[in-house]
């Protein structure tokens, strides 16, 4: 694309006999509305001025009707052709297609004057400065990036959600790992025995997940097919089996005798509880590796959230900057908010789950509280003030990371935007915790069914 927008045309001969032709000067463009060259246009305005030339004609013409030819649109921020400026531009460009779908955009930043030799009638050659553009738009055509990344988040809070319901399966089947054991079991089939029921799992869920993405597909009139949907399939099931390496090994390492024996666990050094949240916290501490497990699901999902109503509050719906060098354009879109909220209640869940499981490991000690005089009312307290933690823990750490994460998009992106982000780090945080202690309910009316007298004497 030619430079004679803005300046006129210079175009020299390329070989000795096109410039002894021109005289050996440059070829400049005349008055013949068909001859090679085109002038460059006679006056370049503002759109606000345009109603002062055509509104002053008599008689309407296509003019008035249609006075634009182009328009120039100059990006706020940018600074050079560094990465930041060029996403800046690519954001704007975009979004004026998604607007005018049938506007052609040209990206100019980083163009710079390019010769092309160009042959012409008569054996004549002649060389011109074309534009090169530097910057395409790629964006319209490559996958959403964020979109990506937030759709494989919930692939890896799902995967979190089923590593910890592998291992309360294989710790609630000690009694009969054990006994395979010692009827003859070897560790590689103890392995392959926990891998394959997950498989199962993974391939139901996956066989659902075909059909599930078809039938959306259809309804949302996207361009599906059933051999795109079935790609849903080996993803499950590697998901599944990636999820249950951990709860396998450990499997693995349980000794026959260890594997038939009740555990017991190894005393420590007393420390006095003298509350119900001391207690809590004793609680969330004596299965580390769970509590961490549970709360990092929920960290990942805030981590989102946080990011996502930044961009929404403080940017109002895009910001462009650079993230550990690399540009990056984040955009608030209805399908990003659909994968934040499906990771928040897989995170919830995630973390309810480890109170679930926590309950039922501690039945004995929950049946000795209650015989020895606590109520339904504090033991709800106590389920109450461990959910409690579990979710501050996950969603503090989220918010920590996600407020990380927009700080690092680069210099003079937060400049005036400080309470909007500090505000949607809060809100996350407390959108996160209230989905927690919702779930709680399920915990706590559990409760209520403990027989006292049942449980210790079956222990």
């Amino acid at each position: 694309m030619p430079l004679e927008t803005y300046r006129s045309p210079q175009v020299t001969g390329a070989d000795a006999a096109t410039r002894s032709a021109l005289g050996g000067r440059p070829l400049h463009p005349d008055r013949n509305l068909g001859g090679y060259l085109t002038p460059p246009p006679t006056l370049l305005t503002t759109l606000d001025s345009i109603g002062a030339f055509t509104k002053s004609r008599h008689t309407p013409s296509a003019q008035e009707r249609a006075p634009v030819s182009a328009i120039r649109i100059r990006v706020a921020g940018v600074r050079g052709v560094d990465s930041a400026s060029r996403a800046r531009v690519n954001a704007v460009a975009a979004r004026i297609h998604d607007t005018f779908p049938h506007l052609r955009v040209d990206v100019t930043v980083g163009s710079s004057p390019a010769p092309q030799t160009v042959a012409l009638a008569g054996g004549l050659t002649v060389r011109e400065n074309w534009t090169a553009k530097g910057v395409a738009l790629r964006i319209l055509r490559a996958v959403d990036t964020k979109s990506a990344v937030l759709f494989a988040l919930v692939l890896v809070v799902c995967g979190l959600f089923l590593t910890q319901a592998a291992l309360a399966s294989v710790r609630s089947r000690r009694t009969e790992i054990g006994t395979l054991r010692c009827t003859g079991w070897s560790a590689a089939e103890v392995l392959r025995l926990i891998l394959g029921e997950l498989a199962v799992v993974g391939l139901a869920a996956g066989a659902l997940g075909v059909l599930f993405a078809y039938v959306l597909g259809a309804l949302l009139g996207l361009s599906h097919s059933l051999a795109k949907a079935a790609l849903v399939l080996p993803v499950a099931l590697l998901l599944a089996l990636a999820a249950g390496l951990l709860p396998a090994w450990r499997a693995t390492r349980i000794s026959p005798l260890d594997a038939v024996t009740p555990p017991v666990a190894p005393a420590r050094r007393a420390v006095p509880v003298r509350s119900i949240a001391g207690l809590a916290q004793r609680d969330l501490l004596r299965a580390r590796g769970r509590t961490l497990l549970g709360a990092a699901g929920l960290a990942l999902a805030v981590a989102a959230f946080t990011v996502l109503l930044s961009v929404t509050f403080a940017f109002r719906g895009e910001v462009a900057g650079s993230l550990l060098g690399d540009a990056v354009v984040a955009r608030a879109r209805t399908a990003d908010y659909l994968s934040v909220t499906l990771t928040l209640l897989l995170g919830a869940a995630g973390a309810v789950d480890v109170l679930v499981m926590s309950q039922r490991e501690r039945a004995t000690d929950l049946a000795v509280l209650r015989a020895t005089g606590w109520t339904t009312r504090e033991l709800a307290r106590l389920t109450l003030y461990e959910g409690l933690g579990l979710a501050l823990l996950g969603s503090l750490t989220g918010a920590a990371a996600g407020l990380a994460t927009v700080l690092a998009l680069g210099e003079g992106v937060l400049s005036g935007h400080l309470l909007p982000v500090a505000a949607a780090a809060v809100t996350a945080v407390l959108v996160s915790t209230d989905l927690v202690c919702a779930a709680l309910t399920v915990p706590i009316r559990t409760l209520t069914r403990i027989a006292p007298l049942r449980v210790l004497t079956a222990d």
